[in-house]
């Protein structure tokens, strides 16, 4: 695809943040000045993000970035410049996306404890990250950017270790993990970490802080394609 890149994010297991880290995601890139488009079929937790984002903008008369709804990701899409699409999918059904796994430019794959990130054991998914691998071998491009993310509420030091540890034998590179995921879900009342420094209506307690510090790394880690 020659539009703008895609950033995938999946896991082999459902309920592990998928939806919260996109939207955490794309107000990061946002107010980093991209056009962000989502693709997150059939979710109601993004339908009402952003139901919730408009009412608070309304009430508090402040103006937030909103992401651009799309029902689907075509080549012959047009897009302004600097543009980004995320695509949430569905651990439900995943197979049904596997063009869009093949058109990513990073797939960045979540799970909150090591099981959920032991790809071996779920042929299905590996199946997915393995024909997107051959799609970019095939448009010349050397390495899928494929990162791996754990969210969870404190560091495992164990469990990155044996992250680490498998990321040679799979090719995926670590990010560094979210740990304060409950700073993460502001988005049940319409806006994100990344969104907290735009208006001094916010009150920033140290947990966002260190919530928007987090989103802040994987986002300029995502750039960083080896």
């Amino acid at each position: 695809m020659s539009g703008p890149p895609i950033i995938v994010i999946s896991s082999s297991v459902p309920q592990v943040g998928k939806t919260t880290l996109a939207l955490n995601l794309a107000a990061a890139l946002w107010n980093d000045n991209y056009h962000v488009h989502l693709f997150s079929p059939n979710n109601h937790e993004v339908h009402n993000f952003i139901k919730m984002r408009k009412q608070f903008c309304q009430e508090h008369q402040i103006d937030l970035l909103m992401p651009t709804l799309l029902s689907g990701i075509k080549e012959a899409d047009t897009f302004p410049d600097k543009s980004v699409i995320i695509a949430d999918i569905p651990t439900s059904g995943a197979s049904d996306y596997a063009d869009i796994f093949a058109q990513a430019h990073t797939l960045i794959s979540i799970g909150t404890n090591i099981n959920h990130l032991q790809w071996e054991f779920n042929h299905p998914y590996m199946g997915l990250i393995w024909n997107a691998k051959k799609s970019i071998a095939s448009r010349g491009i050397k390495y899928l950017n494929w990162i791996a993310v754990m969210n969870m509420s404190k560091t495992d030091e164990t469990n990155i270790s044996k992250l680490s540890e498998m990321s040679r034998r799979f090719g995926y590179r670590v990010a560094s993990p979210l740990k304060y995921r409950e700073a993460f879900c502001h988005i049940s009342r319409g806006y994100c970490a990344a969104d907290m420094v735009r208006s001094p209506i916010f009150a920033m307690s140290m947990n966002d802080v260190y919530a928007r510090r987090e989103i802040l790394t994987l986002t300029d880690f995502l750039w960083q394609h080896k």
